[in-house]
């Protein structure tokens, strides 16, 4: 199957029809690197009109993505004036990029505590000097699409997410919040729901054509929403659900009634909200379903009230409608080492998504099926401005590499310096060692630089959650990852020290 989105992706860039401004919400102590970065690269993600706002999320515990993008937009308009570009049909995208990281530690740490600027594997050049595409500009590039036919809208996407739909991107529902989504066939079993939905939002479609959205449900669950009559099957008998990506429009009266509604908390900046758990469930469901759930009969009650009012004040049936990106539609989830790795090894499958992931980073000039080159073998690998002297190289990405001799499979190996490596299914990341590596099977090694002069080794395996870990000592390494953020945040706008 071919993918025509990734060439329209570019298309926008180069036509100049991506959205009038992005705003990047990134953790404190990033907004400067973002404004240097995205300025200097825009040409490669960004339409020459975009206007970029960086604002830093500056709430103790974190906002979540509900009020984290309504504190954000209040930040940006004092900026630019949003509201008035909106009224004007004007479109604004808003990429959470917030957090420690925790789940990519210690990669997270080798970028100077700021998750979306690790790399990925498109070669670019900045200010005259080669480095690689950041998580965040491969995002950038992938969502400017959106923008036409979203006039007067606001979008919010997760900055460690790559979608690439099966289906066409304009929007296909005049309904206030729009959530994009999967929508595939379901085979009601239990082995098939854990398999592949039990882990994601679930938005499942009504005969009216909204939907209803709930979070991560256990089969048990699943089972008696169909006993309630939620889950149903179509005309043909057919039961189809939609998994949510977590990214979503909204126009501009709802922005404004949310504004209004959370404004005690924005003044504040004392809860977390999400927009999931927190705004489409309650919207969604009835007062038995969100409690049973977990949440607040008395949230519920104030979400009812609010809906109330809307629907009301805006003359509406409904608030929350799907857009269906399509059932072929590929998501590459960057957000944590072993899917990081995982999506990245997907670039040198034969499949469709394989050929898909090498034509979105422009890597099949680099894709080698087989070769031999004096003393070094080369075997369905990609090799990208690498200098390697001798040995094996199999099923393994290398990118900005000088290593003497070699012997791996499996491996991705990003901005290394060494003498020699041994290895098989591992993640090497900013790695500067002279006498040379031997990891073992599944390992992640890093170095960071915690100032002039000071080299931190870290090291975690592919299979541990870097999460749990955050406030562990690992034997192998001198420091928590916890341990290691406090450092890097000590320095004023630590990320910004690493430009290149």
């Amino acid at each position: 199957m071919r993918y025509p989105n990734i060439n329209k992706m570019r298309e926008v860039i180069k036509k100049d029809r991506g959205f009038d401004v992005v705003v990047i919400v990134s953790s404190n102590g990033n907004s400067r690197y973002w404004n240097w970065r995205l300025s200097a690269t825009r040409n490669e993600v960004l339409s020459p009109k975009t206007k970029i706002i960086c604002t830093e999320e500056n709430w103790e515990g974190g906002a979540g993505q509900l009020l984290g993008t309504l504190y954000a937009f209040q930040e940006a308009n004092k900026i630019m004036n949003l509201k008035k570009l909106l009224k004007n049909g004007g479109t604004v995208a808003f990429y959470h990029t917030a957090g420690y990281g925790k789940r990519m530690a210690p990669l997270c740490g080798t970028e100077g505590n700021n998750k979306p600027a690790v790399k990925l594997p498109k070669p670019i050049k900045i200010e005259g000097g080669n480095t690689l595409l950041a998580m965040l500009e491969a995002v950038l590039l992938s969502t400017q699409r959106y923008a036409k036919s979203r006039e007067g809208r606001v979008c919010v996407f997760w900055g460690d997410q790559v979608i690439i739909p099966s289906r066409l991107m304009k929007r296909e529902t005049r309904l206030p919040a729009e959530i994009f989504g999967i929508k595939q066939k379901f085979i009601p079993s239990p082995k098939e729901w854990r398999k592949n939905w039990q882990n994601y939002g679930i938005l499942i479609p009504k005969k009216d054509k909204g939907v209803l959205q709930r979070e991560k449900l256990t089969w048990k669950e699943v089972k008696k929403l169909q006993e309630r009559g939620y889950i149903t099957p179509d005309s043909k008998g057919r039961i189809e659900l939609i998994k949510s990506m977590g990214c979503f429009s909204i126009d501009f009266p709802l922005l404004v009634a949310l504004l209004k509604e959370f404004s005690k908390e924005l003044e504040l900046k004392k809860r977390k909200l999400d927009t999931d758990e927190h705004l489409w469930m309650p919207l969604t469901s009835t007062k038995r379903e969100y409690i049973e759930k977990g949440g607040s009969i008395i949230y519920w009650k104030r979400i009812k009230r609010f809906k109330t009012r809307y629907l009301k004040r805006e003359r509406k049936i409904m608030i929350v409608g799907v857009k269906n990106l399509g059932d072929k539609t590929l998501w590459w989830d960057y957000g944590n080492l072993a899917n990081y790795y995982k999506n990245i090894m997907i670039l040198l499958e034969k499949s469709d998504q394989g050929r898909a992931g090498r034509e979105f980073y422009e890597l099949e000039k680099y894709f080698t099926k087989k070769a031999k080159k004096n003393s070094l073998k080369i075997k369905n690998s990609i090799l990208i401005n690498s200098e390697i002297g001798k040995g094996d190289i199999k099923n393994s990405i290398i990118i900005n590499a000088k290593v003497k001799r070699i012997k791996t499979n499996k491996a991705i190996i990003v901005n290394t310096n060494t003498k020699y490596i041994n290895s098989k299914s591992v993640l090497i990341y900013n790695l500067n060692e002279e006498k040379g590596v031997r990891a073992l099977p599944n390992e992640v090694i890093t170095d960071i630089i915690a100032s002039e002069g000071t080299k931190i080794r870290m090291r975690t395996s592919l299979l541990r959650d870097s999460k749990k870990d955050w406030k562990i000592r690992l034997p192998q390494n001198p420091f928590s990852y916890s341990e290691i953020e406090r450092c890097l945040a000590r320095l004023a706008n630590g990320a910004f020290r690493f430009k290149l």
